[in-house]
């Protein structure tokens, strides 16, 4: 009697599993390349060193834009508003000491800041890689300058950035024209605030080494430490501001 029972079940059992398979596939036949292509994420998670909030960079559609939480609900808002899909990047988020602005790079190519700005819609005019500020209590971007790696400096007055691999500087606020802030052979990189903010290394590559410069803004002076032949590089402060590791 059993037998007969499971016999009988059988083609019902496989009439269901049929039935769930075509389900499935008609499912899966409705997740187009438009929805794989436009699936948004966010990236470049950045805690404020004061206050507990937090910013990223979210691209929905291939819109990049910034966006922030902040206690204690920490319910996610958008500060920055480009509405279009213009293949500019948007990332290097760094915190104002008070944790009041963002200072970022738009446009270019993050990754690879050598080669040449991407412009993947061709537009006549071309494109640029700029440093810009937000307030995180909303309002316009404010460009600083052209460039790229912006860090500010913990007296949260000045923005150090890159710009044809020399280092430049502009003031938070954006009141004046940013400026060149030294002549230095080789390539730029890895800005690095003193804990006090009066002085800045970098590292200045070379064709086959790399030097740790340090450039003293009160007196106007740059040196490097221990320079040879080798590549010295990723310069870290110490607390006191008296040494680099």
């Amino acid at each position: 009697m059993r037998t007969r029972r499971r016999i009988l079940l059988l083609p019902l059992i496989t009439g269901v599993v049929f039935t769930c398979i075509g389900a499935a596939r008609a499912q899966q036949a409705k997740f187009t390349l438009e929805q794989v292509m436009s699936a948004p994420f966010p990236t470049e998670l950045k805690a404020a060193p004061e206050g507990g909030a937090i910013a990223w960079v979210f691209n929905a559609q291939g819109r990049r834009n910034i966006w922030v939480a902040e206690p204690p609900d920490y319910k996610g808002r958008q500060i920055t508003h480009y509405g279009e899909d213009d293949g500019q990047d948007v990332g290097e988020l760094e915190w104002a000491p008070d944790g009041k602005a963002i200072t970022y790079t738009r446009g270019g190519d993050l990754e690879f800041p050598d080669r040449s700005y991407p412009n993947p819609r061709a537009f006549p005019q071309g494109v640029e890689q700029d440093v810009l500020v937000v307030a995180i209590s909303g309002g316009e971007p404010r460009k600083l300058g052209e460039g790229h790696s912006p860090v500010v400096s913990p007296k949260g007055d000045v923005v150090a950035f890159i710009f044809k691999d020399q280092v430049w500087s502009a003031k938070l606020t954006g009141s004046e024209k940013a400026a060149q802030l030294f002549h230095a052979k080789g390539k730029a990189e890895s800005l690095r605030w003193s804990p006090d903010g009066t002085q800045l290394a970098f590292v200045s590559r070379r064709t086959e080494h790399s030097l740790i410069g340090v450039y003293a803004l009160a007196h106007k002076t740059l040196h490097y430490l221990d320079p040879s032949v080798d590549r010295d590089s990723n310069p870290v402060w110490s607390p006191d501001g008296k040494r680099i590791a």
